[in-house]
């Protein structure tokens, strides 16, 4: 059924593997899609989507493959890397890739378009750049109704901080310690961009909760 399928623009990482799990559990008939855009991180989120899907999940997985896209980005997720940066907003900003959100949600628009799906997903969090707000999402879902047909963007973490996301991981038992977050890195966390801070962070705070 048309209004019950969901593409989810999913990247391996907590945000989009938590939002995964809260749409299977809505019921909703989940396509998980990733797009290779020539981001550094490729391969190790890959490798993690392959962990964390289920056999049914990944015979809906669709990859699309826009490696040139890094051509038109910048920051360290397509090999720019910082230097001598002493700040966390030094870093949000020189990992920031232009415009990033509105071509992964477009891309996903057309996904969804021809598969059929009224609904398209994205794990964002946090006001940490301006195409993770509510009103950057609610701007180009307009346009997308414009431009396709009535497509509804589902980012129920826009603008809450990243403990309700963790704490969402406990209520569902995801294994995010099975995902990868990271903005410079291929295959292997660096543990010095904003990505593994703020992965360590959550992985800290799941472990408390569990405690508790």
């Amino acid at each position: 059924m048309e209004d019950n399928k969901v593409v989810l623009l999913y990247s391996g990482g907590i945000d989009s593997t938590v939002l995964l799990y809260r749409l299977v559990e809505s019921k909703y008939d989940v396509y998980p899609f990733f797009i290779n855009y020539g981001q550094n991180s490729v391969k190790g989120e890959i490798t993690a989507i392959y962990k964390i899907l289920d056999e049914y999940l990944k015979k809906k997985l669709f990859i699309l493959n826009v490696p040139e896209i890094r051509n038109i980005g910048k920051g360290s997720l397509v090999g720019e890397y910082p230097k001598n940066l002493g700040s966390i907003e030094e870093w949000y900003q020189s990992e920031f890739f232009p415009n990033r959100n509105m071509i992964l949600i477009s891309i996903g628009a057309a996904y969804c378009y021809k598969i059929g799906a009224s609904k398209l997903a994205i794990g964002v969090v946090g006001i940490s750049y301006k195409d993770t707000t509510k009103i950057f999402l609610s701007g180009i879902e307009r346009l997308l109704n414009n431009s396709l047909k009535n497509i509804k963007i589902i980012a129920p973490f826009a603008e809450l901080p990243r403990e309700e996301v963790v704490k969402e991981s406990v209520r569902l038992n995801v294994p995010i310690e099975l995902t990868f977050s990271c903005n410079s890195s291929g295959e292997r966390h660096c543990l010095l961009c904003t990505s593994c801070y703020e992965r360590e962070k959550a992985l800290q705070l799941r472990q408390k909760l569990i405690i508790r």
